[in-house]
């Protein structure tokens, strides 16, 4: 195959014809990266619109909930205080909140374990909307849904963090630090006062909440692409690249290594479309890695196979 390829053509050939990957590796490695950075940017681009407006949402609600249902609040000086004698229980719904605060911790914390024995999910929960209540009458959402987490503000020293252990994954806020229950087994601990310099009440933290939600859509459409194209990159250069060369020892085509990383690349491109159709539809895979090197590297061998067949005088695959 001899012909001009666009980005258009090169995408849709390299699911089905293995003859074009030898015109993809004739173009050369920058024109490789050049391709797997297009495709890293559109599918990205696709899966950060679900995420973005899901995160808008959730922070639209707790907006809501800060402005209807919360109690008086302010944190000042290091100190959290709000206007409640009771423990107030808050169950919220979706990931980006308790994700923000976990990924924070795990930032500055060294993350501890939790007894197993103390493990105990509460699931006395009745269908409704999330609002906050007090004690033990539990905010309402339904048992179907496995993205809710309990948030657990005590400024009077009712309680501890070992209520904590009555839950999968869950936050305390007391008045000096903020504890952290993750997936039955995980705690971490945030000091309030190395945030002295910070204060938030009900009246100004609508204005916090809508700087992270503008400052969002920037985060996923600038920093996560260029992590994905970075982590792209890492594979086809670290493991698909060398392992491409092995393939072709085996079947018998010596390849280059800049060669056989110009294939992975090319290789990538049903994985990762894949994978962002996956996460569009909400499916969650632990084990896709697996699935994702292992189609990339059978078609690695595909097209492999497909140049150890062709007229190799029309390519010089070592140079």
């Amino acid at each position: 195959m001899k012909k001009i390829m666009g980005f258009k053509d090169k995408f849709a050939y390299s699911f089905f014809n293995f003859e074009a990957y030898r015109e993809f590796i004739a173009q050369g490695l920058r024109k490789s990266i050049l391709y797997i950075f297009l495709v890293t940017l559109i599918l990205s681009a696709i899966t950060n619109v679900k995420e973005i407006n899901m995160i808008a949402t959730e922070i639209s609600v707790v907006q809501n909930t800060l402005s209807n249902n919360a109690p008086n609040f302010e944190f000042k000086n290091g100190v959290l205080s709000v206007d409640s004698d009771e423990t107030i229980y808050y169950k919220h719904e979706g990931d980006f909140l308790f994700y923000l605060i976990s990924s924070f911790i795990g930032n500055i914390n060294t993350v501890n374990s939790l007894d197993s024995d103390a493990i105990s999910i509460q699931d006395n929960l009745e269908n409704g909307s999330s609002t906050f209540s007090i004690d033990d009458s539990m905010l309402s959402v339904s048992t179907d849904q496995s993205n809710y987490y309990t948030f657990i503000i005590d400024t009077k020293g009712k309680t501890d963090k070992n209520i904590l252990n009555s839950y999968k994954d869950a936050v305390l806020l007391d008045s000096n630090n903020i504890y952290l229950r993750k997936d039955y087994r995980t705690v971490g601990t945030i000091n309030l006062s190395d945030f002295s310099s910070i204060n938030i009440n009900n009246e100004n933290s609508e204005y916090y909440l809508s700087i992270i939600k503008i400052l969002t859509p920037i985060v996923f459409f600038v920093v996560n692409p260029i992590n994905s194209f970075i982590t792209n990159l890492i594979l086809g250069f670290l493991i698909f690249g060398p392992f491409a060369v092995s393939i072709g020892s085996f079947i018998g085509v010596k390849l280059k290594y800049s060669r056989a990383c110009t294939l992975s690349f090319y290789a990538m491109s049903l994985p990762l479309l894949l994978e962002a159709l996956i996460h569009v539809a909400g499916i969650i895979m632990p084990e896709f890695f697996l699935i994702f090197s292992i189609i990339t590297l059978i078609y690695c061998s595909l097209a492999i196979r497909e140049i150890k067949n062709s007229d190799k005088s029309e390519l010089n695959f070592m140079k």
